[in-house]
């Protein structure tokens, strides 16, 4: 079984870009996520890159920025390549099926003169 279960905030704002596919175009929303350590323990949070696919990318793009708390379920993904100098590159990520929004967005200051 291949599941991750996170909760966490992002570290930036998300970035979106179009792909074309072979079922056409489809939009990809990246996420940069900090896991906080666990519970009473001090610690760096674990980094965690996040790709939404489709509809809910769109979503994450419109709704979400830095500092928003969220929680994600998806699969863990490893992406190889081969580098410039020819040496085997490879990261983990996790592909998200589902983005819910834990907290509210941060209510927009009017500055009316």
């Amino acid at each position: 079984m291949n599941s991750v279960h996170l909760i966490g905030r992002l570290t930036t704002d998300p970035t979106s870009r179009s792909i074309t596919t072979e079922a056409g175009e489809r939009t990809v929303t990246k996420l940069a996520l900090a896991v906080p350590a666990e519970r009473g323990r001090d610690g760096e949070p674990c980094y965690v890159d996040v790709e939404v696919w489709g509809t809910p990318a769109d979503a994450c793009a419109r709704y979400l920025a830095k500092g928003r708390q969220v929680a994600v379920t998806g699969r863990l993904d490893l992406n190889r390549w081969t580098a410039e100098d020819g040496t085997t590159r490879r990261v983990h990520r996790v592909v998200a099926t589902a983005v819910e929004f834990l907290d509210r967005a941060p209510a927009t200051v009017s500055t009316a003169a």
